[in-house]
């Protein structure tokens, strides 16, 4: 299957996967690679890029594939054996495409099991992961200055604003 003219395609760590099938709220498969301990969700065609904040704030712990690759998609029927295999979850609805609501239920397990989330640069629009960056005063009201007003940022953010 060629990703990005049919299908996005979510890779997470294989423990990611087991944690959504715990989770029990996202209610469409994913596909088990054992060869490298990864798991595979399928979306819709641009389904990632419309929603990016969300998935770049975890984007250190799941990658989302959108250009044209090859992906090997297991038969439906295939759910065990040594190579890729499907996974259902309790509750399966007929479905093997996930919904633009996929990512909330991927950022659950990952704080749970990978670590926090990324916050927003307020000075770009890069994730800033919590242990980088530096704190300094900005100036959130163009019409009053408030106190302790300060807000975490990349260096290169900082510096390149001349703030630090």
């Amino acid at each position: 299957m060629r990703i990005g003219k049919i299908l996005d395609v979510v890779e997470a760590p294989g423990i990611i996967g087991t944690a959504m099938l715990a989770l029990g709220t996202t209610r469409v498969p994913h596909i088990v690679t054992p060869d490298d301990d990864t798991a595979h969700w399928l979306l819709p065609r641009g389904a990632a890029s419309r929603r990016p904040w969300p998935w770049a704030r975890i984007s250190r712990y799941v990658k989302v594939l959108t250009s044209v690759t090859e992906f090997g998609v297991p038969g439906t029927d295939l759910t065990d054996g040594p190579g890729p295999r499907w996974v259902y979850p309790d509750g399966w609805g007929g479905g093997h495409i996930a919904d633009k609501w996929l990512v909330e239920d991927l950022a659950v397990c990952t704080l749970a099991h990978l670590g926090p989330p990324a916050q927003r640069c307020e000075l770009c629009p890069e994730p800033l992961w919590p242990e980088s960056g530096v704190r300094v005063a900005l100036s959130r009201s163009p019409l009053r200055r408030l106190p302790g007003n300060t807000s975490r940022v990349h260096t290169h953010c900082a510096q390149a604003h001349a703030l630090v």
